[in-house]
């Protein structure tokens, strides 16, 4: 499968806000089930989240041929078709390995692309799929915070340890650190396993 255009989502955070943890103190909580469809409607890979064609079709109740006919009709910039449009090919194994085409949508590209879909059903489906989208780099902003995290936490370690060899003022300093320290990497590590979780191993 063709990877999907990669973005640096450290680009995206909002103006005044200095870290990704004030972001995430003001996240909706989600039930387990919402959480479990978001993960059925949206993919993360390599810093990107996406949905396909092949998705968008089978929520809305629509065939997927319509689907790639109504995006290559879409009225919009070649720029944007680029950006939020990656077509892609699979083989099918019903039809002895024919390549069938679809296509990896971007957020924004999703969003044009169901603004033509029309009807009370519709607009709860649009709002569900920009909620799993929201959900989604959400998932990505805090695996990221932990990866600074984890990052910070080894070094500080190291400098613990280090200044633990010494005798003295060294030592007792370290065995209070180190009990402060165990107690980081705990809920580090908890947070860590809770994001693999819920964004599962594609979420890099």
């Amino acid at each position: 499968m063709t990877k999907p255009h990669i973005r640096d989502l450290s680009a995206a955070r909002p103006r005044g806000c200095g870290s990704i943890h004030r972001i995430n103190l003001f996240a909706p909580r989600y039930t387990p089930e919402q959480v479990e469809l978001f993960k059925k409607l949206v993919s993360a890979q390599e810093g990107e989240v996406f949905t396909t064609s092949r998705q968008v079709a089978e929520l809305f109740r629509k065939r997927h041929d319509n689907v790639l006919a109504a995006i290559e009709k879409l009225e919009c910039s070649k720029e944007f078709a680029k950006l939020n449009f990656e077509v892609c090919f699979e083989n099918s194994k019903l039809q002895n390995g024919k390549q069938l085409k679809y296509y990896n949508i971007t957020k924004d590209g999703m969003v044009f692309l169901v603004m033509g879909f029309t009807g009370k059903k519709a607009a709860q489906l649009k709002e569900l799929y920009i909620l799993a989208f929201n959900w989604a780099i959400g998932q990505l902003y805090e695996k990221q915070e932990l990866q600074q995290l984890l990052h910070d936490f080894t070094k500080r370690e190291a400098v613990s340890v280090s200044n633990g060899t010494f005798h003295g003022q060294g030592l007792a300093r370290r065995r209070i650190e180190k009990r402060a320290l165990s107690l980081e990497q705990a809920q580090l590590e908890a947070r860590s396993q809770l994001s693999l979780v819920l964004t599962g191993t594609d979420a890099a």
